[in-house]
């Protein structure tokens, strides 16, 4: 959404004609001209800079500088800015319930997004969410900002996000987490619930299961 800013600029020029000077008959005039107030428009130029790889952080409310919401076609554009094509682009069934429209996958992250139209049906416009899956033949190591990824030891998440962490021992696919961090959570799979299990995958935002 553009903002738009407004700019009142009022410019009175005011021109005072000099006396004459003469004889007795003359007389002094003075003449005073005043323009009418003049207001101009302007709309800020929105840039946007390049995404690199480097500047991939996961965080529970997007990825680095690219929040969740963010438009469809600018958080593609960026994520391959940094990652390239990808190597799948799969629409999603109308009406998928994690809202969601399309998925790319780079390796194993993928990113999710609402294209949103008439047949989309409901659900947040824009980013709508990341993963972070197992290795795979040449993974991305992404991590959070505090340095956890795919692999991480629970002692690694306890130390990374102490009372904001709840470890579970049992769920629908087994061991997991929550971290709950501004913003949003961040959530994943563990292959243990002690302190020598690891981090599975990783996940915010809206995510559609495996692929």
């Amino acid at each position: 959404m553009s903002l738009r800013l407004a700019t009142r600029i009022v410019l009175p020029l005011v021109l005072l004609a000099g006396s004459a000077c003469g004889g007795d008959g003359d007389k002094e005039a003075a003449t005073t001209t005043t323009t009418a107030p003049t207001t101009t428009s302007t709309a800020p130029t929105t840039t946007t800079a390049l995404l690199t790889k480097d500047q991939i952080v996961l965080s529970a409310d997007g990825v680095g500088a690219i929040k969740f919401g963010n438009n469809s076609a600018n958080t593609i554009r960026r994520f391959m800015d940094a990652l390239g094509e990808p190597e799948k682009n799969t629409p999603l069934p109308a009406g998928t319930a994690c809202g969601a429209t399309r998925r790319l996958h780079w390796a194993n992250f993928q990113v999710l997004v609402n294209e949103v139209t008439s047949a989309s049906g409901a659900g947040k416009p824009g980013f709508a969410g990341w993963f972070l899956g197992p290795p795979t033949a040449a993974p991305l190591d992404f991590k959070t900002e505090k340095g956890i990824t795919v692999g991480s030891t629970v002692a690694e998440l306890k130390v990374a996000y102490g009372d904001g962490l709840t470890v579970a021992g049992r769920g629908e696919e087994g061991p997991g987490f929550t971290i709950v961090a501004p913003g949003g959570i961040m959530l994943g799979l563990l292959t243990a619930d002690t302190d020598a299990g690891k981090v599975k995958d990783i996940q915010a935002g809206n995510y559609c299961g495996h692929a």
